[in-house]
């Protein structure tokens, strides 16, 4: 498994020096994917020496790993933040919004493909996103439930996980085989057609 970052980022000093040093690691993955991608060339992106790299993560699989739990943090934070908005979201706007948070996520196709092929045998971390996609689903289905009881179905475990495989394994099979469609507005309907259907209740 891979060793986690160093120093916990307690100073924004801090965090910004390691926020740096992932978007540096996110340029050059989707500008070259793996080849000739070196901790050199991460700190030289991002503008620091190789010793101030290695304060915070020993090698580059703990640079990609701790990519995958900042974006995790951040997407459970982003949904929490929309569903908040309900009040002035009807149901459709929120899975529109909620698909097209999603997609966003692999806007840079070329990094999130290096990163998902490099993390896929660490089950501590794959446990982790699923977690989070789970709480995810679950809150978004939750909402939909308290919009219109009579429109939606209320969530369970294997509804949330059916919802989360269905969404997540067509986005990521689709990463794999036509990237390019990611950022086609045909694909974002249907998908958003998909999960309309799923989250409704059935005749």
């Amino acid at each position: 498994m891979p060793e986690k970052k160093r120093k916990f980022p307690h100073q924004k000093r801090a965090q910004k020096t390691i926020d740096e040093i992932l978007e540096a690691t996110a340029q050059l993955l989707e500008r070259s994917g793996k080849s000739g991608f070196t901790t050199n060339h991460i700190a030289r992106r991002a503008g620091y020496s190789i010793g101030t790299l290695y304060r915070y993560f020993p090698h580059k699989m703990a640079i990609m790993r701790e990519m995958v739990e900042s974006e995790l943090r951040q997407q459970e934070l982003a949904a929490r933040a929309l569903l908040e908005r309900t009040d002035e979201l009807g149901a459709d706007e929120l899975i529109r919004g909620v698909v097209r948070a999603i997609l966003q996520r692999f806007g840079r196709s070329k990094a999130r493909k290096s990163v998902l092929t490099a993390l896929i045998h660490d089950a501590e971390l794959v446990a982790r996103t699923n977690e989070t996609n789970l709480r995810i689903m679950h809150l978004f289905q939750t909402r939909l439930v308290e919009i219109d009881p009579d429109r939606f179905r209320p969530p369970t475990e294997i509804s949330c996980l059916a919802l989360s495989g269905a969404l997540l394994g067509s986005i990521r099979s689709t990463l794999f085989s036509e990237p390019t469609y990611l950022k086609h507005p045909e694909y974002e309907r249907e998908l958003i057609a998909m999960v309309t259907h799923f989250v409704s209740l059935r005749d």
